[in-house]
């Protein structure tokens, strides 16, 4: 038996007032929401409206309504179909609860009652074979033929969640409370035996909980306490991998669980794939999704079976009040949305696939007023429904069989936020009718047939792509005749017309490629030169085409976008990209224009990214003169004060990336350490308006975590504009997400002025521990600390730390130290020099940023006889190109400089010597962490081409070592080493150093909350 501890911490998210109750009466309910802390159901009794079971339906040939059915008390709550018996299993709960077993039409195959007061999981297997139900203390599994319980087992606690293996041969239970002190369980039972195979055990109340349809990935989730994911290996129930949670809606697997998808209620969707090598789940991407609301949260999520394609729907908070959804559809290996459907009205609750991922179901609530379909049937190639139904009510889940030609949804006959009750059911052939195209590619000189695009030329968005060996399918296509055209960058595409599609039939065709030839070459992506990437490349044949495209993508596995980021024409071989995001890498490509529609094969593939020394997660407020609090930067006045960077350049929270700079801040401390005077410049606002602000969430003690509820001693800090007088607000956080009553601070010292053209802040926060309002520091008199700058009412100019994602979660927070000393800065490591002399001479320094944070730039010096040196350059980036003309001998050093203009010893120098070709000696270590950023395990990737002693060590920003990780001996080759980071390390910027042998390498890491 396994036991994983949190804190006991429970929130109770359904309120039931049964005052002045009839028996004749039945149960209302409506959903209402806060945007602080989730879905809160409220119920009371009353008398139901009458149903109307109408809809306004639109939809293709195919598919169409097989039959409805309106529940006049009760409300449809899960759902489950089979398309290999044609059944749809569901539950009904509030009034009249039970489950129904449905065949080809309304009425049921049989029903089982129960007495459940709460909503209750059921599942399926996909074949139809097996059932499960589980309520109160029981759970119970069922054969399509009889509602008589095949197999039944009592639990100690309450069933919260259930999963059937595929197979029929295992259910796996969650409960709550089993020891009545509110803690949760997993189970895993051989169906027919009441000994758990094993169990389990978690501290505090599980919230939702899924699996994997193969039984061997379970998933319970907890909202509340440390806000946790585990993912449980199905065998023997060990704890695989586990992550920050903030929803009240499961996870999605798929089929394997080798992908799981994971959403919150800051609007981010997570993707992790399974390690099989390590055994554990490393998060591959995540994504802020928009909708231009106030705030957004993540609520559906679906994983094809087959892993390839995942899709969240959203809730979006408008901020005129009311509510928005969306959908976003994604394949599993890139976070860039194939496509998004927007304007559902309020949440898409539920999305399914089918194995494949070709079709999509989606449920939704709709607008209040009803104008809007509630469920919506997609292809995924299209944003389009080719299917809907419209009702009165809401739809709280759908399911679409494997094969999606079968799809039921379910839910409340008027709206989710209408009190009302009765219940809605459809039964729909969701197979979009057309005929199918099948047929094999073939390329000119290639082995590799995939990514060939097949497209019917006269239908909007009917597509698909070859796989490695060619083969490819196009379904769904509507009957008719059509021109098809295969392509792909560096053939010539070819197109066959006159192609006949029958309705129900498949239709063969087949395509060769012949290769156009002539790639540029030669690509090079600079790397941290500087605040934006610069391309340079060659081309033997520029006066034959017409111009070269640039292409870009973020993710290295994933295929280059139809179009290019830029297109320069045939004279131009360099290109410069200024819009890119720090502490992002950068994949380019260049094709040659041969003429329409037609390119060469890509370039060699480069990597670039932009200067990133800027970024930091450490503030040192030094102690420095009292600022006058006026709302204007004097001359000197924050001189001796910490700068920092504050701009929110990766939009992390709203999507809208702000330039770099744009929000400088300003920090330092009296020597008393009893105020804290922060400064704000927000250069993207140039205009007050009320409730322009600043706001510090600040982890006083540096612990990790807010504290409990009724201790209100950490919270943040609004330093907010308005008309009637400027205000500081302080608000107490608790660890389980609530909040405590709000203190206005007396006489708050806050200026805040547009007279610059700009908005300027300047504001005092009290430091002490006299009153719980006032920070006080931890240990080294440091905090977590957490700021975004707010242009009102919802653009987030100012965002910082850049990667943090959760505001009231301090994982991830940065930290703060009042009274900091302002040291000396580390000299520049591992500097190279490289040139190359065809056609000219072009020299090459790079080195590694030294770790700082308050960096502002470095200076480059060279001499030309090793004794006289002057400044050749002063630079923000890590690497600098140098062209020597006439010069054939040059000796090169480079110093960092700091914010205070304190300069660094210099690094080691560095030669360039073209007469005797003398290179300075170049790193044999190749070091590379991932995932990156990364949250408990570091995979570090070690080449060794020179035999011996080495360490690895991890140092934080301030060059401190915090970690041995490595110290031995290493043979030639690839080594794996594994950090395991999550003992008492902060989220923040690292830094990796392999030293041995004469040579030593740097990498930079992110951490992030564990």
């Amino acid at each position: 038996m396994k036991k994983n501890t949190l804190l006991s911490v429970m929130f109770v998210f359904l309120v039931i007032s049964f005052a002045g109750a009839q028996k004749s009466q039945h149960i209302l309910m409506q959903t209402l929401t806060n945007p602080q802390s989730g879905h809160e159901t409220i119920a009371e009794f009353g008398t139901p409206n009458p149903i109307i079971l109408p809809e306004s339906v639109t939809g293709t040939k195919g598919a169409e309504i097989n039959w409805s059915y309106a529940d006049p008390v009760a409300i449809g709550s899960k759902i489950s179909v089979s398309d290999q018996t044609g059944n749809t299993f569901m539950s009904w709960w509030l009034n009249d609860s039970r489950v129904s077993l449905y065949g080809n039409t309304a009425t049921p195959a049989w029903e089982q009652f129960n007495v459940s007061q709460w909503e209750y999981p059921i599942d399926q297997t996909n074949d139809g074979e097996w059932l499960a139900v589980g309520y109160d203390s029981v759970a119970q599994v069922y054969m399509p033929t009889s509602s008589v319980i095949f197999w039944e087992v009592i639990v100690d606690g309450d069933v919260m969640g259930l999963k059937l293996s595929d197979d029929g041969e295992h259910l796996f239970v969650a409960e709550n409370n089993y020891d009545n002190m509110g803690n949760s369980r997993v189970s895993a039972y051989t169906i027919g035996e009441n000994t758990p195979d094993w169990t389990t055990e978690f501290d505090g109340p599980g919230t939702v909980f899924n699996g994997s349809d193969d039984g061997s990935r379970m998933v319970l989730c907890q909202y509340s306490g440390y806000n946790k994911m585990w993912v449980l290996d199905g065998a023997n129930g060990d704890i695989l991998f586990d992550d920050y949670y903030k929803n009240q809606n499961p996870p999605a697997l798929s089929y394997d669980g080798s992908i799981i998808l994971n959403g919150d209620y800051s609007g981010y969707a997570y993707l992790y794939e399974y390690n099989e090598s390590l055994n554990t789940y490393e998060e591959k991407w995540n994504f802020k999704v928009g909708g231009g609301g106030t705030s957004v949260w993540v609520v559906g999520m679906a994983v094809s079976g087959d892993g390839n394609t995942v899709a969240v729907g959203t809730l979006v908070f408008l901020s005129g009040g009311g509510f928005n959804g969306e959908m976003y559809l994604f394949n599993s290996w890139s976070p860039v949305p194939l496509w998004v459907y927007s304007g559902a009205g309020d949440e898409i609750c539920s999305i399914d696939f089918s194995y494949d991922g070709s079709l999509i179901a989606a449920a939704s609530w709709g607008p209040l007023d009803n104008s809007k379909p509630d469920m919506f049937l997609f292809r995924k190639e299209s944003a389009v429904p080719y299917f809907d139904i419209l009702t009165q009510g809401s739809f709280n889940a759908v399911d679409l069989s494997m094969d999606g030609t079968l799809c039921s949804v379910t839910g409340k006959a008027v709206h989710a936020r209408v009190l009302g009750s009765g219940g809605l059911l459809y039964n729909v052939n969701s197979d979009p009718g057309g005929g199918a195209l099948n047929g094999s590619v073939t390329l000119q000189n290639a082995a590799d047939f995939s990514n060939v695009k097949i497209v019917v030329n006269e239908l909007e968005d009917y597509f698909g792509y070859s796989k490695e060996d060619g083969s490819y399918q196009l379904k769904y296509i509507p009957e008719g005749t059509y021109s098809i055209t295969a392509s792909l960058i560096g053939y010539y595409p070819v197109t066959i017309t006159d192609v006949e599609i029958t309705e129900g039939s498949v239709t063969d065709l087949d395509f060769n490629l012949q290769e156009t030839g002539n790639p540029p070459y030669g690509l090079l992506a600079t790397k941290g030169a500087g605040l934006s990437i610069n391309l340079n490349w060659q081309s033997d044949n520029a006066n034959d085409i017409e111009g070269f495209n640039i292409y870009r993508k973020t993710i290295e596995g994933d295929l280059f976008p139809e179009e290019p980021v830029a297109t320069v024409g045939n004279d131009v071989f360099n290109w410069e990209d200024i819009d890119v995001l720090p502490i992002t890498n950068y994949y380019y490509a260049v094709t040659a224009i041969i003429d329409t529609d037609v390119e060469s094969p890509y370039s060699n593939v480069d990597e670039g990214w932009m200067s990133s020394g800027f970024v930091t997660d450490n503030i040192s407020a030094y102690v420095g003169t009292t600022p006058v609090i006026d709302g204007t930067i004097s001359a000197g006045e924050w001189d001796d004060a910490f700068y920092l960077d504050a701009s929110d350049f990766l939009g992390k929270y709203d999507n809208l990336p702000n330039p770099v700079s744009s929000v400088p801040m300003y920090f330092k401390v009296n020597a008393a350490l009893t105020e804290l005077y922060v400064a704000c410049i927000n250069q993207n606002d140039t205009q007050l308006e009320d409730h322009d602000e600043v706001a510090l969430y600040i982890d006083d003690n540096n612990d990790g975590t807010y504290p409990p509820a009724g201790d209100d001693s950490e919270g943040n800090y609004w330093a907010a504009y308005y008309s009637s007088g400027s205000e500081i607000r302080y608000r107490p956080i608790h660890d389980n997400g609530g909040v405590g009553t709000v203190v206005y601070l007396e006489d708050p010292q806050i200026a805040v002025s547009d007279e610059s053209g700009v908005i300027v802040y300047e504001f005092v926060i009290p430091m002490g521990s006299d009153s719980t309002w006032q920070i006080n520091p931890g240990p080294d008199d440091k905090s977590s600390l957490f700021i975004f700058t707010l242009d009102d009412p919802t653009n987030f100019d100012g965002y910082w730390p850049c990667w943090n994602q959760e505001i009231f979660a301090p994982l991830d927070y940065g930290t703060i130290t009042y009274g900091a000393s302002d040291d000396l800065p580390t000299a520049p490591e591992e500097i190279n020099i490289s040139w190359v002399s065809d056609p000219d001479v072009l020299v090459t320094l790079d080195w590694s940023q030294p770790p700082i944070n308050d960096f502002n730039h470095f200076n480059v010096y060279y001499s030309l006889d090793g004794s006289n040196w002057d400044l050749l350059a002063e630079t923000i980036g890590t690497q600098l190109f140098y062209v020597p003309g006439n010069v054939t001998y040059a000796e090169f050093y480079v110093t960092t400089v700091d914010n205070g203009s304190q300069e660094s010893d210099p690094s080691e120098i560095v030669v360039f010597d073209l007469l005797n070709e003398i290179n300075n000696y170049q790193s044999e270590l190749n070091l590379s962490a991932y995932p990156n950023p990364a949250h408990e395990l570091v995979n570090i990737e070690v080449v060794i081409t020179e035999p011996g002693s080495y360490s690895i060590n991890l140092f934080d920003q301030a060059g401190r070592m915090v970690k041995s990780v490595y110290s031995g001996n290493l043979k030639t080759g690839k080594h794996i080493i594994q950090l395991n980071t999550e003992t008492k390390l902060k989220a923040g910027i690292y830094f990796l150093k392999i030293a041995g042998e004469k040579t030593q390498f740097t990498e930079k890491i992110i951490l992030k909350g564990n």
